[in-house]
């Protein structure tokens, strides 16, 4: 079996063609793609894959930017921040998903669910999948609840400078430079933030809009960022994300 992976976290990606191999290392991956651009490329160009795990919003569009533009008649298992009730109508149109966080057991359900009902997978439905997602959109979050120790807080979005990414765990980062571990993963935060005040400028830093300093060109077209505080890292916005970045301060 071929399987094409569509997520922009990298972390997730991996993580993901791990768990599907480990349930069968036969499966192949053929390609693990990130945005709207990449994906109506590689599908406009190769071969069909026999499955496709889809994560719903990417970095520059969402996924029905892609089936919109290319017709794919393959199965898609959609993965995605959604709850499980909100998402329970996809099943109606033979199309599977699985909730972030997902483990091994999620991905066995929906390649158990592949190998049985292969055949009977209808076409998506572009229509109704637009619909379901404009009407379940998640509800933006005022605050967050943190562990310290054993005890907990409640961090108030305006506190927050920025998210960062830092080996295997993500960490809210205050203006007041206090620093909290957090459970959810980026692509889920993105989809809890305000958009207006929050930015997801790469693969590991989701950035406020009030903690930009300063805005440079640097190389091969692309921005460097100073932020307040420092996070002593090069703050580059990636070039897949540089006109929404633009779009977003012009706002």
């Amino acid at each position: 079996m071929n399987v094409l992976i569509i997520e922009d976290e990298f972390h997730t990606s991996e993580r993901l063609s791990h768990l599907i191999q480990s349930y069968d290392s036969s499966i192949q991956i053929l390609q693990k793609l990130s945005s709207v651009s990449e994906s109506i490329k590689w599908l406009s160009s190769h071969k069909s894959p026999d499955l496709i795990f889809q994560d719903i919003e990417l970095s520059d569009g969402n996924c029905f930017d892609i089936y919109q533009s290319v017709e794919v008649k393959v199965p898609i298992v959609f993965t995605t921040a959604f709850s499980e009730y909100a998402l329970k109508a996809f099943q109606l149109n033979s199309i599977d998903y699985i909730v972030k966080p997902y483990d091994a057991t999620d991905i066995k359900r929906v390649l158990d669910k592949y190998s049985s009902m292969k055949a009977a997978f209808a076409p998506l439905d572009q229509g109704m999948l637009k619909d379901m997602l404009m009407e379940k959109t998640p509800t933006v979050k005022n605050r967050f609840l943190v562990r310290i120790g054993d005890q907990y807080k409640t961090v108030a979005v305006e506190e927050i400078s920025f998210i960062r990414y830092e080996e295997g765990v993500n960490f809210i980062y205050l203006f007041n430079n206090e620093k909290y571990p957090i459970d959810n993963s980026l692509t889920e935060l993105e989809s809890q933030l305000n958009q207006s005040l929050f930015f997801r400028i790469n693969r590991k830093y989701i950035i406020n809009i009030n903690a930009i300093k300063k805005i440079d060109n640097w190389f091969n077209s692309r921005i460097k960022l100073e932020l307040a505080p420092n996070p002593n890292d090069d703050i580059i916005i990636s070039r897949e994300r540089m006109k929404n970045f633009k779009k977003w301060l012009d706002t």
